[in-house]
């Protein structure tokens, strides 16, 4: 006979295995996990700006209403064409911009495009308030944390495996000179906590997938990135949840 868990049970059971497994909070051992993270910051937004847009993109309009008005899932918007988003003030000037030129094998962001941007948004209400395992349709991802309530409790983002990232002289961070971390082996899964302000860049074929939240609520960017030239791109033919 098949039986069903509850919900409240199945939430307990996710976070017990959060907490099982190592939360990566060091700079340093992340970029050795392949994973960059660093605030979001551009002096053409503040962050009083940035949480205004958190809250103006998780509106519900009544085409959202309609698709997605029993919160089942998490909250969805596509923002590729919101034309009053600065996506410049991310894309050109910004630290994000400068992390990816650095650690992502590209002598500039101009041999990337922007495919896609979405907000997502988790809370409470919701019932299923997890991403399922997979890679992204892109080069690289960008995961902005817009908002994040201080009552929230799960929601990280679970990497399995590591990817190796690439400083600007064309050095495998793998391969520099040993520090502390060197001294234990990577972890092959490790969670990143999604902080209000902050920014987790990856590759885009990097395995995750996001953890249940349990309380309070979280608002995320993402953007997704190619290589213009589309002989260095993989990311169109990936099937990402297989």
């Amino acid at each position: 006979m098949k039986t069903t868990v509850p919900i409240s049970i199945c939430n307990r059971m996710q976070e017990t295995t959060d907490s099982t497994i190592q939360l990566v909070e060091d700079p340093e051992l992340l970029l050795k996990c392949g994973v960059c993270r660093v605030k979001l910051l551009t002096d053409k937004v503040s962050s009083e700006q940035w949480q205004e847009w958190a809250h103006t993109l998780s509106r519900v309009t009544p085409e959202i209403y309609s698709a997605q008005a029993d919160e089942q899932y998490a909250f969805y918007r596509n923002i590729f064409d919101e034309e009053d988003f600065p996506f410049d003030a991310i894309l050109k000037d910004s630290t994000i911009s400068q992390a990816i030129v650095k650690y992502f094998s590209v002598k500039s962001m101009g041999e990337l495009r922007l495919d896609d941007a979405f907000l997502i948004q988790y809370h409470s209400k919701q019932a299923d308030t997890s991403g399922a395992r997979h890679t992204d349709p892109s080069d690289i991802t960008i995961n902005i944390c817009l908002e994040r309530t201080p009552d929230t409790t799960g929601s990280n983002v679970l990497f399995y495996g590591t990817k190796s990232l690439v400083v600007t002289d064309g050095k495998d961070l793998a391969a520099l000179p040993a520090s502390d971390i060197d001294e234990k082996p990577l972890p092959h899964t490790f969670l990143v906590k999604q902080e209000q302000g902050m920014a987790t860049i990856h590759w885009g074929d990097h395995l995750h997938e996001t953890t249940p939240l349990f309380s309070g609520k979280r608002t995320n960017i993402i953007m997704t990135l190619c290589y213009r030239d589309a002989s260095r791109t993989k990311a169109m033919s990936r099937n990402c949840y297989a």
